[in-house]
């Protein structure tokens, strides 16, 4: 029987004989990339990344597009291979520079696995350079693509990500939050290594509450699993955690502090000795700075200085200045070659477009004489057949023409259809409050506004009178083209109760617009109207007041949530037909405010289809008030997607964030 290192062995050595007489580069480039993959050593794989590199260029050369396709998908893959290199020799300028020219050769090939890999690797380039809002911005890009593709792998890595940001920043709700998410994925789809990790980072954030056992559980595990898949890395950090939990129990005397010393002391020596050997500095400067601490903790003065000198010596080849500007010029240099590239591509485009409709002229005037030409060779022919058939070829070409006739008909009316509601998109869109007019009267605001179809039942609109602003956020009875409709009349009610009847106060304006809807639309019974929320600024106070019809606003102040008063009725006929409530709430600097829709909480999806519901809803909208606008706005929409996956949206979305 013959083992599996040998298996391993023998399929390199017959992909390397298959590399030796191939003559072909496609081919080429797929053996290469098979060798790069199952060669763990250091030293040799990046001679063949070399050599794919050499043939990759030569292959985008080709005029076959798929070849040359086929090149730059080389060409972007070995980039990437070179950023890792230079990442573990600690020289960062040519990391990033690198990763840069994979994630622009991603982008014009439309690989948005490889797009999401290239972000997630400049975002850990950020990270280890402590430009964490850099870092968080990459991390979310790369999670948002990952999940509009369905790709667990790489949604998990993302989520690990973002733990280990949050934990850097000492947020341990929210690193406990995204490294957990990214454990049950590994789980569900068996990826060990990722989940040897997670173990890791969730064993730093116990170890950080002070949760000694539980720590050492996770990073134990993490260490085995790690063992058990043959993960070098992995296996050297786990070592480290374990060695930092130890020193740290005995500079508190919690224990054997003899024992937990020589503990602590095996494990460093174990990772510097794993660290050494992969050439990773990180892990060799972390290491370097706790044998520091263990000699110092042991008397051994002379060589806890040793030691750190050299854990000073690695820190700074990580980061240092010149990295840092480096990582600057990285950033804005792939930012104008993807200008530059967008630029290109649409110049090419367009000649290619006048090419095309040349050769098709000439194509065309070919086509012409050639079939004049038959019509003269054949003319006695077909006249001759004509007459024989000319009775059944006229039934045949009536019936052909009043199917075509018909079918016209259903393009033009579906054509109408599609371009009139698309027209009335514009006019609903038109309606509804404008960026710029939010800004000016709400400076820092979010919207995430996810209409079910082309047009919504769903509208948010702003006015001002006075020195009052008035903001409203509803969901119109249906939606679709019946919503719209809806959302139209309601607008309209909305704006002649405040700036033609000069009626104030929220519940006020809800009872008028009632009064309206009744009076106009409620015929037999029908419950037409909107639920929603309106709120009244006034610019000199601190107060704002409002009225609610079955929609609750949420309010966070000093890091509490919590859910503001709402009416139980709709503003149109409903079981109740009490006047609305005018509700007052003071706000203070900082404080956050949201409005919502029904459509996020009622949207199935998940492992079991279940509905999403309000208190996961709040719940998640505390978990990340502390990003900026743009960021939150960002997570909602990455959720919304990755909970609802393949299952259909049930309705219209609408949620707003303010802070003042």
């Amino acid at each position: 029987m013959v083992s599996s290192q040998l298996a391993f062995t023998q399929n390199i050595d017959s992909l390397k004989k298959e590399l030796a007489v191939c003559n072909n580069d496609t081919n080429k480039v797929n053996i290469l990339l098979q060798l790069i993959e199952i060669i763990t050593d250091d030293n040799v794989w990046p001679k063949y990344n070399d050599q794919m590199l050499h043939v990759s260029e030569k292959l985008i050369e080709s005029d076959n597009a798929l070849i040359r396709r086929k090149g730059q998908k080389g060409l972007a893959d070995a980039y990437n291979n070179i950023g890792f290199i230079y990442n573990n020799q600690g020289d960062i300028p040519n990391a990033l520079e690198n990763f840069r020219k994979s994630l622009s050769m991603q982008e014009k090939l439309g690989d948005k696995v490889g797009v999401a890999e290239s972000m997630s690797n400049i975002g850990v380039i950020y990270y280890f350079q402590n430009e964490l809002s850099k870092a968080l911005d990459y991390y979310l890009k790369s999670l948002k693509i990952r999940e509009s593709i369905g790709d667990k792998d790489g949604i998990a890595n993302s989520l690990n990500n973002i733990g280990n940001l949050f934990y850097t920043q000492n947020n341990m709700t929210r690193a406990l939050y995204y490294s957990t998410r990214s454990l049950k994925i590994q789980e569900e789809i068996g990826d060990y290594e990722g989940m040897a990790y997670s173990l890791n980072n969730l064993g730093g954030i116990y170890f950080y509450k002070g949760e000694i056992a539980k720590a050492l559980e996770y990073y134990f595990k993490s260490k085995q699993m790690s063992q058990k898949i043959g993960d070098s890395q992995g296996l050297a950090a786990s070592m480290h955690n374990i060695a930092s939990v130890y020193i740290k129990s005995a500079l508190r005397n919690q224990g054997d502090r003899k024992k937990q010393l020589l503990l602590a002391q095996a494990y460093t020596d174990s990772s510097l000795t794993l660290s050494r050997q992969l050439g990773f500095p990180a892990n060799i400067r972390n290491a370097e700075r706790l044998l520091s601490r263990i000699d110092s903790a042991n008397g051994r003065f002379a060589d806890a200085w040793e030691h750190y000198k050299q854990y000073i010596i690695y820190k700074d080849s990580i980061n240092n200045e010149a990295n840092h500007q480096a990582s600057i010029k990285s950033h804005l240099k792939y930012v104008f070659e993807k200008k530059e590239a967008i630029l290109k591509e649409q110049i090419d485009k367009e000649r290619i477009i006048v090419e095309e409709k040349s050769k098709m002229q000439q194509l065309i005037i070919f086509c012409v004489a050639a079939g004049l030409a038959l019509v003269l060779v054949f003319s006695l022919f077909i006249y001759r057949s004509l007459l024989k058939n000319r009775k059944a070829n006229l039934i045949i070409s009536n019936q052909k023409k009043l199917v075509e006739d018909k079918n016209l008909i259903i393009e033009i009316k579906q054509k109408e259809i599609i371009d009139s509601i698309n027209y009335a998109k514009r006019i609903q869109y038109s309606l509804l409050a404008h960026h710029d007019y939010l800004k000016q009267h709400l400076p820092n605001h979010f919207i995430y506004f996810n209409p079910k179809d082309i047009v919504s039942g769903d509208f948010y609109w702003a006015t001002k009178k006075d020195d009052k602003f008035y903001l409203a956020v509803c969901d119109s009875t249906g939606h679709g083209v019946p919503g719209a409709f809806m959302s139209l009349l309601n607008i309209g009610y909305l704006s002649e109760a405040i700036n033609e009847k000069d009626i104030e106060k929220p519940n006020e304006i809800f009872n008028y617009v009632r009064t309206r809807l009744i009076e106009n639309i409620s015929k037999d019974g029908q419950k037409d109207g909107f639920d929603g929320i309106l709120i009244c600024f006034d610019k000199g106070s601190n107060q704002l007041t409002y009225a609610a019809a079955n929609n609750k606003p949420v309010l966070i102040h000093d890091n509490l949530v919590k859910e503001l008063e709402a009416d139980r009725m709709p503003v149109g006929i409903g079981e109740k037909k009490d006047n609305f409530n005018l509700y007052t709430v003071n706000v203070s600097s900082g404080d956050l405010l949201y409005l919502y829709t029904d459509g996020y909480a009622d949207q199935f999806g998940g492992p079991k289809g279940k509905k999403f519901k309000y208190k996961s809803l709040n719940e998640l909208i505390n978990t990340n008030h502390h990003f900026t606008l743009t960021q939150q706005q960002e997570i909602l929409s990455s959720n919304f997607e990755f909970w609802k996956g393949e299952l259909e949206q049930v309705d219209d979305v609408c949620v707003i964030g303010i802070k003042f």
